[in-house]
Formats: C-alpha cells, sequence, structure tokens
C-alpha cells in the first residue's frame, strides 16, 4: 500500500497525521479493554475458587513470551523500521486473536485454547511495548517523552473505559469468543494509519552496534546511574501494583460483585477514566521536579490509593463498595499512569539510544511481573484482597522513597 507524505512543512497535514493516529489509537484501544475483559472472565469462569491463580497463569504466559521479544526489537526496528514494524505486529496481533476467537466460536474449550495462542500475543505485545512509545511520540512531535505519552494516555484511558463499560455489557448476551473477535477486528484502523500515514517526527532507533541484545541490556542495567534506578522503579510497580490492573475481574469476584464482567468493567472504567489526569499530573510534576524523584512522587500516590482501596473495601460492602473503588480508581489510574510517562521520559533522557532505554526498562519489568502475579494471586486465595492491597501499597511506597533517596544522593554529589 502506498504511503501518503505528510510533509514537515504542512502544519495541517502534521495535525491531521496526529489526530489519524489518536483515533486510530482510540479504536484499536476500544477492542483491547473488551478482548481483556473476556480473557479474564474466561479464565476467571472456568475455576472460580482458583480465578486469581488462572488469570495469573495466561498473564505470565504473556510476559515470558514478550520478555523474549523484547531484547530483539531494537535491532529490528533499526532494520526494518520503527513505524513499518509496528504496522507488522499490530497486523499479526489482529490475527492471532482473530484466530482464537473463531477456534472458541467453534466449540474449542475457551481457557486451553487462550493457554495456546497467549505465547504468540505476547510476541507482539513486546514488539508493541518497546515501538509504541516510539511511534506516539513521533506522530505527536513537539512534546517530550513524557508529554506525548501523557497525551496519547488521556485517549487510551476514555477509550478503555468505553470498552470496558461496553464489554462489561456485551459479554453478558453474546457467546464467549466473540469479545476477543471484537480485538482482533478493532487493531484495523490502527494498521491502516501506520501503513498509510508518515508521522509528524522521526522515531528516534539509533542503537549500540548490536543495539537491543541481552548483552547490550544487561550493560544498561549493571550500569550504575539514572537508568537502573528507573529499572528499579519500574520493577516496584510491576511487583507491587500493575497485578491489581491485570487481576481485575478475580478481584472483581472476590468483592462479591455481580454480574461479575458488569462489575469488573466498571472498576476498569474507573482506572482507565483517571488516565485523563495523568496529563495534568505530569505537567505539575515536571514543573516542580525532574522526571525520575516525580515518577517516584507519582508512584506513592499509587501506593496511597492502594490502601484506600484497602479501607473501603474492609469498611464497605455490596453496591457503594464498588462506587467508592471506582471514584478511587479514577485517581489511581491517574497516578499509575504518570508513573509510566514520567518513567519513559527519564529513561529517554540517560545516556542510552532511546529504543534500547525503552527496551531495557521494559525487559526488566516483563521479566518480574511474574513475582508480582504470584504474590498477588498467592496473598488472595490464602488471605484477602485487602491483605494484597496493603502489601502492595508498603511495597511500592518503600521502593519510591528508596529511588527518590538514591537519586538526591546522586544529585548532590553531581552524578545526575
Amino acid at each position: 500500500m502506498k504511503r501518503r507524505v505528510v510533509t514537515s512543512t504542512d502544519p495541517s497535514g502534521r495535525a491531521t497525521s496526529s489526530l489519524l493516529y489518536l483515533g486510530a489509537t482510540a479504536v484499536t484501544t476500544v477492542g483491547s479493554a473488551v478482548g481483556a475483559l473476556e480473557a479474564a472472565s474466561i479464565a476467571t469462569t472456568t475455576d472460580p475458587s482458583h480465578g486469581a491463580l488462572l488469570t495469573a497463569v495466561i498473564i505470565i504466559e504473556l510476559l515470558v513470551a514478550s520478555t523474549l521479544t523484547v531484547p530483539h526489537v531494537p535491532a529490528l526496528a533499526a532494520r526494518w523500521g520503527p513505524q513499518r514494524l509496528y504496522a507488522l505486529g499490530m497486523a499479526a496481533t489482529g490475527v492471532i486473536w482473530a484466530v482464537a476467537a473463531l477456534a472458541i466460536l467453534a466449540g474449542l474449550p475457551p481457557y486451553p485454547t487462550l493457554l495456546v495462542t497467549v505465547p504468540l500475543m505476547g510476541m507482539t505485545t513486546g514488539l508493541s511495548t518497546v515501538l509504541s512509545p516510539l511511534v506516539g511520540r513521533a506522530y505527536l512531535a513537539g512534546n517530550t517523552m513524557a508529554g506525548a505519552y501523557s497525551r496519547v494516555a488521556v485517549v487510551v484511558g476514555l477509550s478503555w473505559a468505553a470498552g470496558a463499560l461496553i464489554g462489561g455489557q456485551l459479554l453478558l448476551h453474546v457467546p464467549p469468543g466473540l469479545g476477543i473477535l471484537v480485538r482482533g477486528a478493532l487493531v484495523v484502523p490502527l494498521v491502516i494509519v501506520l501503513a498509510t500515514v508518515s508521522p509528524r517526527g522521526r522515531a528516534s532507533v539509533a542503537t549500540r552496534r548490536g543495539g537491543g541484545s541481552w548483552r547490550n541490556l544487561a550493560s544498561n542495567v549493571r550500569t550504575p546511574g539514572p537508568l537502573r534506578a528507573v529499572v528499579a522503579l519500574s520493577c516496584a510497580m510491576a511487583i507491587f501494583v500493575l497485578p491489581s490492573l491485570s487481576l481485575i475481574v478475580p478481584i472483581t469476584a472476590a468483592l462479591r460483585q455481580g454480574p461479575l464482567v458488569t462489575g469488573a468493567g466498571l472498576l476498569m472504567a474507573g482506572t482507565a477514566i483517571g488516565e485523563v489526569l495523568s496529563l495534568p499530573l505530569v505537567a505539575s510534576l515536571q514543573r516542580r521536579l525532574p522526571s525520575l524523584p516525580a515518577a517516584a512522587a507519582a508512584a506513592i500516590l499509587c501506593g496511597g490509593c492502594m490502601a484506600l482501596f484497602a479501607v473501603s473495601s474492609a469498611l464497605m460492602s455490596q453496591q457503594v463498595e464498588l462506587v467508592v473503588w471506582f471514584v478511587i480508581g479514577v485517581g489511581f489510574g491517574g497516578a499509575r499512569y504518570a508513573v509510566k510517562s514520567l518513567e519513559l521520559d527519564a529513561a529517554v533522557n540517560c545516556a542510552v539510544a532511546d529504543a534500547d532505554a525503552i527496551a531495557t526498562v521494559s525487559f526488566v519489568k516483563t521479566a518480574v511481573a511474574p513475582i508480582g502475579l504470584l504474590l498477588w494471586a498467592g496473598i488472595m486465595t490464602v488471605v484477602s484482597v485487602e491483605a494484597a492491597l496493603l502489601v502492595g501499597c508498603v511495597g511500592v511506597t518503600a521502593s519510591a522513597v528508596a529511588v527518590w533517596r538514591s537519586w538526591a544522593h546522586r544529585s548532590s554529589r553531581g552524578m545526575t
């Protein structure tokens, strides 16, 4: 397909390319929310007493495949071009989800079908993890990485909220597999835009010789400095915070909210709507602090929201509890995506090529994420959701304070 060229001297063309990218991202995100909700629902309803563990197994499988893919992405992007590679990855995502959906609709058992196809989904997730921030900043040229990512997060948040609410109603009335098919179909607009519309700026994929290899990523992690501090904060978020989003359906089941997919969709929507708050929160924190300590401050806010989740769950029940969780979730979503935006900004401002920096953070984060999922699933199964939330709160707060103190120490010695 011939790509339409948008020149850098055409302001209206640059604006159009940005709007098309954001619009396509919005449509694809709606599908992502519906597909994620159905996948988690399938895992939870397969064995309700072990829903958290079954959901964790699927996500861990995806994370392992993603972790093995990430180290190779910078070199592949340098060879193929980040936009073309991202388009191919998104096209593959649509095909994989569609095939899984058709297999389930044809009568194959839903959970085993997901177990078979999730590794392939993980490979495309690894591509997207590294490439989407680079390509997004290219389409929103003129912004910092934090600014571009937080702007995309606003669109993603509203779209994810819409998808979660739609999915919460749709999945009550359709056979298993249809939500997954929606996920595969709605990736098409993003593929078309990536394949035909040139971005406003250029995605940086400059990398060292053999860039993105396991050796380079390991070297980045071993070398003391700002990037290692970013990795440490990202790992803390992956272990102590992100499982609360990944396990939202079994968490809803533990809260005894029904219908299950409707309650889970509402909680997902609250967190997603909170992404809108990430833009002003990022701007406010960056006026006061450099990106790394600003990310640590946002992580502490995440811990505070998790403490509120636990307290409200212990004191309330039924629909009142769900409404309060929705409200807290808005703040939680804003803080969580502010951390991600500021982490990325701190990473690309280290003395490492952008693609290598993002790949390093993504690789280590996805490598340790299964620890968090198993920790959360185990605590939820043996103790309670409230206990898992409190462990997450203490863990992420302590980690963020340690990163902040490390940054302050390096700053006082003129090493930042």
